[in-house]
């Protein structure tokens, strides 16, 4: 099974990391470099360290560059969750890129062509024992639970002096939208923290009243992202608009657009996000907020488990939402990045299709607590919903809110390996069939190359 081999692999890993860190008391110092988020496939540009190509041969400056990650965890519910599943699970992600830089390659400078492959597999219970509707592990996708398909294949050019960013293709576009731990686009500062945090659950990835609807892991979509960063506020103001295949976000399953045909034949998905970033104090420690609107097309449907002639229809659906986070206090200012780092984003939404209406998700992260290990982090989140009930059948699925809290710790057992153990209590779960007082723990391997 795949829980046992995930099991394997983690239990070995974090055997070795204990032989070093704890009973010898040694841990390697490494260089200052952008820890990977607990998943990277739904939230970060140019994955891996490019590692698998230098050993392939190519230059770590050449204009070919092959690189990834593999992220594997088990889960285990302690107590609470729903009864009838079984209580340990597991999930793994494969993420490989290559990617051109076609101004090293032929001359056309700024511009950069890139394809993705991703494959997932999942227990056909990871996701579901906790009781979450928000998502406990972001790694747990929806049927089919065994997935290998092109993930994205997408050409980026940059414009008057990297001021405008265009991207064409399948892509996922919650890389760039409502998503904390988007790539910063406001930072001209050395030390500026790109990942916020690497907590597990899927709000930190796909804002509750947005799941579902934007492309995204593992349903990315074609379409076309524009980036504008105007001369002004010293370079920290930022717009992105982008429209895409909407057919992924109707509600009824439908259409995954992860392994479907692209198209743009039938209904659109647009967003729009607007925001800035700022730095406080002599240690200038950065911050920033963005706002964003939302709108699908095309008729939403939503049934009642098990009885598909019990639906909830809607013609068109939109949303806002909100991000920020700001650097609470800087360990090293004038050395690397580590400190402690806020974040907050909110989300809300009219449509009676939608699953979740209202959201909000909060944490704090320290980073380099040690001087001798500044990859390492740690961190706590809570992330609230209020849960859609505008049909009878609806109130019968599911409770009127959820709350989940979780907390993490992410070592770096070496540049390109990271282990993580996280605790996720819900004291109020959306699963009307689940208990509350949920409590689960899940230990994550993560693999850069």
């Amino acid at each position: 099974m795949l829980w046992v081999q995930v099991g394997q692999v983690l239990g070995a890993t974090v055997i070795r990391a204990l032989i070093t860190t704890v009973v010898l008391g040694v841990a390697p110092v490494m260089a200052q470099s952008s820890p990977p988020t607990s998943n990277p496939a739904a939230s970060q540009t140019a994955p891996g360290t490019g590692r698998l190509g230098r050993l392939l041969g190519l230059p770590a400056d050449g204009a070919l560059r092959i690189g990834g990650v593999w992220v594997g965890n088990g889960t285990s519910q302690w107590s609470g969750g729903v009864s009838d599943q079984n209580a340990s699970n597991g999930v793994q992600e494969l993420l490989l890129e290559a990617s051109l830089d076609l101004g090293k390659a032929i001359g056309l400078d700024h511009t950069w062509i890139w394809i993705q492959g991703l494959q997932v597999n999942t227990t056909s219970d990871a996701g579901l024992v906790s009781g979450s509707v928000q998502g406990s592990n972001s790694l747990t996708t929806p049927p089919p639970l065994n997935r290998m398909e092109l993930f994205e294949f997408a050409i980026r050019k940059d414009f008057w002096d990297e001021r405008v960013r265009v991207i064409a293709g399948k892509q996922s576009a919650s890389i760039t939208f409502a998503n904390i731990n988007r790539p910063d686009k406001t930072s001209v500062d050395r030390y500026q923290v790109n990942n916020l945090t690497s907590l597990a659950f899927t709000p930190i990835y796909s804002m509750p009243t947005l799941l579902g609807r934007l492309p995204g892991y593992t349903n990315s979509a074609l379409g076309l992202t524009i980036t504008v960063q105007p001369d002004v506020l010293e370079d920290r103001a930022y717009f992105s608009a982008g429209i895409y295949d909407g057919r992924g976000g109707l509600r009824d399953a439908s259409v995954q657009t992860g392994l479907d045909a692209p198209s743009l034949r039938g209904p659109l998905f647009s967003i729009a996000e607007v925001g800035s970033g700022w730095v406080v104090g002599k240690s200038r420690k950065p911050g920033s907020f963005g706002l964003g609107g939302w709108s699908q097309g095309g008729e939403s449907v939503v049934c009642q488990t098990g009885n598909p002639t019990n639906c909830v229809t809607e013609l068109g659906a939109w949303g806002v939402y909100a991000l920020m986070n700001q650097r609470l206090s800087s360990f090293r200012p004038e050395q690397d990045s580590s400190g402690i780092t806020s974040f907050l984003s909110t989300g809300w939404s009219p449509s009676v299709s939608n699953q979740m209406s209202a959201s909000a998700t909060a944490g704090l992260t320290a980073i380099g607590l040690l001087e001798s290990r500044p990859n390492d982090s740690m961190g706590v989140g809570i992330s609230w919903a209020k849960i859609n009930r505008s049909q009878p059948f609806l109130e019968v699925e599911f409770n009127p809110n959820e709350l989940m809290l979780q907390g993490y710790v992410q070592l770096a057992l070496a540049d390109w390996l990271y282990v993580q153990p996280t605790i996720t209590v819900l004291p109020l779960v959306g699963d009307r069939d689940a208990e509350d007082d949920s409590v689960s723990g899940l230990l994550q391997l993560t693999m850069l190359f």
